[in-house]
């Protein structure tokens, strides 16, 4: 019999089960709750490129860097809305990097080239130990293993159907356990990149009415896009040259290339 091959009645079994597979999604989703909590450790953010990220994610972040490079007159735009580089030099990193790709390659996707720089990946870790984005890595690590210990919980509850506890409320409790399984594995797999938390949103607020960091041509793209830009003329060869945005993505482009960036609800 089940209970002497387990040591454990049927109906104990399908109780401890039960709580059991309530157990790993419970502790995924508080973590995942938390993360997007976040917190503030109550410093103003640095530059306006952290305003941009939160506002409106690394497609954001890029048309900011562009915007102070038109207005500090160290990139220039063409009819044809292709950006070009001018002898002046920006100082910040992001600057340098998109000043550098577009002498290399003008034509290329800014947006996708930047958003795999170190620069940028460096301001998103900067938000990310702020507290003001959501740690994805974190997040799908305890999804991960939380399908792991589904894909275990599923291992034990066919074991014990096989042994004879074939009724009817093990075989609903497994099947729940495979629905399980999957949803922990979909969140394990998903990035959503540049989240912002609540902390993060509160932020926000109060950098939107900071004028020392949002003042300018960038401060406005940075809060608004790009299609804000205070020069009517430029705002308008610039927004020319944007692709259509599709799910979760913010798609940019300066001559022929279309970058993406990426993000979820």
């Amino acid at each position: 019999m089940v209970a002497e091959a387990w040591g454990i009645s049927g109906p104990d079994f399908w109780w401890l089960y039960a709580l059991a597979i309530a157990l790993p999604f419970t502790i995924a989703g508080l973590h995942a709750l938390w993360l997007r909590r976040g917190f503030h450790d109550g410093e103003k953010l640095p530059t306006v490129h952290h305003v941009a990220a939160l506002a409106g994610g690394t497609a954001r972040v890029t048309d900011t860097v562009v915007a102070a490079m038109l207005e500090r007159e160290q990139a220039r735009l063409g009819g044809s809305g292709r950006l070009y580089r001018t002898p002046l030099i920006p100082v910040d990193p992001l600057g340098q990097e998109l000043a550098g790709a577009l002498s290399a390659t003008p034509d290329h996707r800014l947006r996708e080239w930047m958003s795999r720089g170190p620069a940028m990946r460096a301001l998103w870790a900067d938000l990310g130990r702020r507290g003001l984005v959501v740690r994805e890595g974190r997040r799908r690590l305890w999804w991960r293993i939380a399908a792991v210990g589904y894909a275990v919980l599923l291992a034990i509850g066919t074991a014990r159907w096989f042994a004879g506890d074939g009724g009817g409320i093990l075989s609903a409790l497994l099947v729940v356990t495979l629905v399980l399984l999957i949803v922990t594995l979909r969140f394990g797999r998903t990035d959503y990149q540049g989240r912002t938390t609540i902390a993060g949103r509160e932020v926000l607020a109060e950098a939107k009415t900071d004028r020392s960091l949002v003042a300018g041509a960038a401060g406005t793209v940075a809060l608004r896009g790009v299609a804000a830009y205070p020069d009517r003329e430029v705002a308008r060869i610039l927004s020319r040259h944007a692709g259509p945005p599709g799910k979760d993505t913010r798609a940019f482009a300066w001559g022929d290339g279309i970058g993406t960036d990426t993000g979820g609800l």
